[in-house]
């Protein structure tokens, strides 16, 4: 009882730890998307211009996920997450006073190369040193963080200035590192923290996932929640401005309420998946089509509160599916000594399909207008729909399931 306790007390401590260091991750990187309405109003920035800051940060973040997710199974994880928060928040401060388009771009390409050191570290440490009940618990906690993190952002827009805002997530992702890599190390100094190096890791061991089942089936849809998460996210304050004319204020607080819906997905992911008898790609089908219908009517529809209701509905069903992908696929994995490497080759083709699609729908709205843009977003859960039903031909029973408490 007491080991249980005590097992309980440290996966607290590591999760307090985790999931601070991710949500600054997150707040963080949906900066851009929540003040671009602002930044609009600057002749300095277009949409095509935003949109390629925001495709030159994903782009960088794949390409790092690639490579700090198996560096991550190498070297210390507390180092990596200390310099990529450091780095980021840095960033986040200076864009604001850059004067030149091309510094502003390197600003990017450091700003997504630095967040890509955090998750799959933190994902080492979680998994490697709680239990596997533990573990799970945290990793929704973790998906709350990704959700949580534009609710903050959009805090962070109505309080401030769009360049008092990026000055100030800056900041405090700064301190947030500086007090996690202090945690961290009193950790492990207490040997209540371990570090479980990969040995001989390298271009084998990336490509050694795809042997793991289902893998290929689970990339893609990595591929389509991070289009919705990140792509369709950015422009969310946009849409909600131009489209369905709201105030720059009313914008931002139907953000932060539908980021707030969405944080809550996570908790609720749980109790659906043993509803459901523990098959993810049934709940992710179901999850799909509802999406696709929400999307569908948001076409036919005036534009107003009734389109803010049907986008919420798409988003929070695609929130059950990144889930699902996160908070259970993700730590089923732990005994393949190769989480960090899954999570990075997962996030980085999902940042570099992100990073494409946004671009794309950039494109869309300035050629076509808003509508060709709802169109565009419901091809996301289309191909989600069609995947589902191409995997469980094969197999319905998904081979992931709950560790008994």
């Amino acid at each position: 009882m007491n080991k249980t306790v005590s097992a309980a007390k440290q996966a607290g401590i590591i999760g307090i730890i985790s999931v601070l260091s991710y949500v600054a991750n997150y707040f963080l990187r949906n900066m851009l998307g929540v003040l671009t309405p602002l930044m609009l109003k600057n002749a300095f920035y277009s949409k095509e211009y935003v949109a390629l800051l925001s495709s030159v940060y994903m782009i960088a973040y794949a390409a790092g996920q690639l490579l700090n997710g198996v560096l991550g199974d190498i070297v210390k994880p507390k180092g990596m997450v200390l310099i990529g928060l450091v780095f980021a928040g840095a960033a986040s401060a200076l864009f604001p006073f850059l004067p030149y388009r091309v510094l502003q771009i390197a600003c990017f390409l450091i700003f997504g190369y630095a967040l890509s050191m955090v998750r799959g570290p933190l994902m080492k440490i979680i998994s490697e040193n709680t239990e596997p009940r533990f573990a799970r618990v945290i990793c929704v906690f973790f998906s709350f963080s990704s959700f949580a993190g534009p609710l903050i952002a959009g805090l962070l827009a109505m309080l401030f200035q769009w360049q008092q805002a990026f000055v100030v997530a800056g900041v405090m992702t700064v301190v947030i590192a500086a007090g996690a890599y202090t945690a961290l190390t009193v950790l492990e100094k207490r040997d209540m923290i371990h570090f479980h190096s990969l040995r001989g890791a390298g271009v084998k061991e990336m490509f050694g996932v795809f042997k793991i089942e289902k893998f290929t089936f689970y990339l893609m849809i990595a591929c389509l929640v991070e289009i919705a998460a990140a792509s369709v996210s950015f422009w969310i304050p946009t849409f909600l401005t131009e489209y369905v004319c709201l105030n720059e204020t009313k914008s931002y607080f139907v953000f932060s309420v539908i980021s707030l819906m969405r944080a809550l997905i996570p908790f609720a992911a749980l109790a659906v998946f043993k509803l459901f008898g523990e098959r993810d790609i049934l709940i992710m089908r179901c999850a799909y089509m509802m999406s696709v219908a929400a999307f569908a009517v948001m076409l036919f529809i005036p534009a107003g509160m009734g389109t803010v209701v049907f986008l919420l509905i798409a988003l929070l069903m695609n929130s059950l599916v990144s889930s699902l992908l996160w908070s259970i696929y993700i730590p089923s994995l732990g005994k393949t000594g190769r989480v960090s490497s899954v999570n990075g080759i997962l996030d980085c083709a999902g940042y570099i399909a992100a990073g494409a699609a946004t671009s794309v729908f950039a494109g869309v709205v300035v050629s076509i207008g808003w509508h060709g843009l709802i169109v565009a977003w419901c091809c996301i859960p289309a191909l989600g729909l069609i995947a589902t039903l191409l995997c469980g031909k094969k197999k319905q029973k998904s081979t992931v399931s709950l560790p008994s408490a």
